[in-house]
């Protein structure tokens, strides 16, 4: 089947203090049941695109850009008012531009996951299935009163990360070495390290996930089908998330693939097709 490729891409330049009708820079390819594709909190779409190249041969594959990702490239402070509501509600801004009216695919890695989810919840009628890569949905962890491993530092980290933060070199020190062992190895000498320095400005916003909060009983609520994917080697506090969730949904199941909280871009094959095993 042919595939498109397709760059929509609608700026919508309004003041700052409003957040109605935010559409996403999203990219299309393919053809087919639409699967949506939300990456983590600091990735562009383009770590998906490998993703899209094989799926786009059955699928729309509809990639979208967060706010606080588009926002810092284009040099531009986030809405005061910016959260993960925000980023939720303009999934479904944007699937109405791009026409699309059948229920889709959900993915959301990381925060692309807490978005995902908050959708999801919210428009349930809008989503066929729900995928869920490591979501850092502390609110579930509060919940259970539960404080797993390396969470509580995350959230006091992150709490700084406002929508006009000023993000230092100190900041995004930190914030990976949240997801790596960095007693072993010096970060700033990790190939990653100049592009993690260059979009730091990315960061700003995520205060927005630990700031975000829902109810355990809308879980138990949602009855599509939903797959919570983990990395075999990631850190504590986001397998257990993944446990928790996983519980509460009455129609889930749970896979494990080999990497850390980065698996779905380190180990693309493997996420791949777990994503394809479970939609069909």
């Amino acid at each position: 089947m042919r595939t498109i490729y397709k760059l929509v891409w609608i700026a919508v330049l309004l003041p700052l203090c409003s957040s109605a009708q935010l559409i996403k820079k999203v990219l299309v390819d393919g053809y087919g049941t639409p699967v949506v594709m939300l990456p983590g909190g600091t990735a562009d779409i383009s770590v998906f695109e490998q993703h899209a190249k094989q799926l786009s041969a059955t699928y729309k594959v509809i990639r979208m850009e967060h706010f606080n990702v588009q926002f810092a490239d284009e040099n531009r402070m986030l809405p005061v008012d910016y959260s993960v509501k925000m980023e939720s509600e303009a999934v479904g801004t944007t699937l109405d531009s791009l026409r699309i009216t059948d229920p889709v695919v959900l993915v959301g890695w990381s925060y692309g996951g807490v978005i995902a989810l908050d959708f999801a919840l919210n428009h349930p009628e809008r989503v066929r299935s729900l995928i869920l890569s490591e979501p850092p949905s502390f609110w579930i962890a509060e919940a259970k009163k539960e404080s797993p491993e390396g969470m509580q530092k995350i959230i006091e980290l992150t709490s700084h990360f406002t929508p006009s933060a000023v993000i230092t070199e100190k900041d995004v020190k930190e914030f990976r070495c949240a997801f790596l062992n960095c007693d072993s190895v010096d970060i700033t000498k990790l190939p990653q390290w100049p592009t993690w320095l260059k979009q730091k400005n990315r960061l700003r916003g995520t205060a927005a996930v630990s700031a975000y909060k829902n109810k355990v009983e809308n879980l138990q609520h949602f009855k599509k089908p939903v797959l919570l994917i983990n990395g075999s080697s990631t850190v504590a506090f986001h397998k257990r998330i993944n446990q928790l969730l996983a519980t509460e949904f009455p129609n889930s199941s749970q896979k494990e693939i080999p990497g850390g909280h980065n698996a779905p871009t380190a180990y693309p094959a493997e996420f791949i097709r777990a994503m394809t095993d479970f939609i069909k």
